[in-house]
């Protein structure tokens, strides 16, 4: 079990950098080349850049919470988690790389009322989940 939390430490360390590194100009993908790269970031892919980031920065979330905890979250947390992470990452990405726009603004503003939404039905879940827990 000891290697287990190991490896999930690495893997979480791995996602965590893979993240954040597009922000810097820098890009590490494992397929192929195996090596860090200049992250090509411009209008055309610059949503799929932060919807990686929002998605890794998820997983090890969700990593970290199990080694902290190790008990279920509800359904609607991983939802919650993305979410939450793309309202990082969306202006992030639109501050480096191409300037907000009313598109960007759309965006947050859906993603805000859709993280506000999930959050209060992950209280309410969580509540539900664990009512004979203590």
């Amino acid at each position: 079990m000891r290697f287990f939390k190991v490896a999930l430490v690495m893997l979480t360390l791995l996602m965590l950098t893979m993240a954040v590194l597009p922000l810097f100009g820098l890009d590490l993908v494992l397929f192929g080349q195996a090596k860090l790269a200049k992250a090509d970031v411009d209008a055309s892919n610059m949503h799929l850049f932060m919807v990686r980031s929002a998605a890794f920065a998820t997983f090890s979330s969700f990593a970290l919470n199990y080694l902290r905890r190790r008990r279920p979250l509800s359904s609607v947390a991983a939802l919650l988690y993305f979410c939450s992470w793309a309202l990082v990452f969306s202006p992030a990405y639109a501050y480096l790389y191409s300037g907000l726009h009313l598109q960007h603004l759309i965006f947050l503003a859906f993603t805000c009322a859709l993280t506000l939404i999930l959050f209060r039905e992950n209280r309410n879940e969580a509540k539900t989940i664990f009512v004979n827990e203590w």
